[in-house]
This record gives C-alpha cells, sequence and structure tokens, in this order.
C-alpha cells in the first residue's frame, strides 16, 4: 500500500485542527488531524461513485414522490366523484 507522508506549517495544522474540531463536533465524532485527513482523501477517491449514488438516489426518491402524488391524486379524485 502507498504511504505518503507530508509536512505541514504550524499555522496549517492550526487551521486544520479547527476544521477538525468543527467537524467532530457536527458529526459526533473524534477524528485527528491525521484520521480526518485520511478519511477526507479516500472520500475524494470515491467521489464520483458518491456522485452518482446520490443523482439515482434523488431520481428514485422524486420517481417515488411523484408515483405516490399520482396515486393520492387519483385516491382524492374518486373521494368526490
Amino acid at each position: 500500500m502507498p504511504q505518503f507522508e507530508i509536512e505541514l506549517s504550524d499555522a496549517a495544522h492550526n487551521g486544520l485542527q479547527r476544521l477538525v474540531m468543527r467537524y467532530n463536533a457536527d458529526n459526533g465524532t473524534a477524528l485527528s488531524v491525521e484520521a480526518w485527513i485520511h478519511l477526507h482523501l479516500r472520500e475524494l477517491a470515491v467521489q464520483d461513485e458518491i456522485v452518482r449514488a446520490a443523482e439515482d438516489l434523488q431520481r428514485q426518491a422524486q420517481e417515488t414522490a411523484a408515483a405516490a402524488l399520482q396515486a393520492e391524486r387519483q385516491r382524492l379524485l374518486e373521494s368526490v366523484a
């Protein structure tokens, strides 16, 4: 497995620590800066697949909602027939 080593300035590390603290607070996690970087690099590696999955799920949700709305429309129309 490839391994990488990076150097960060203190200012960059401090900025990342603030981001990680906010991320942890928002997500109920306790990631270190290193773990946060690792997570986000892995997310970037599969970003295209994530976008495709989100688009597919949104399309499916819209189709389901449209079908449910049509069924409800029909039910309401039949209730006043």
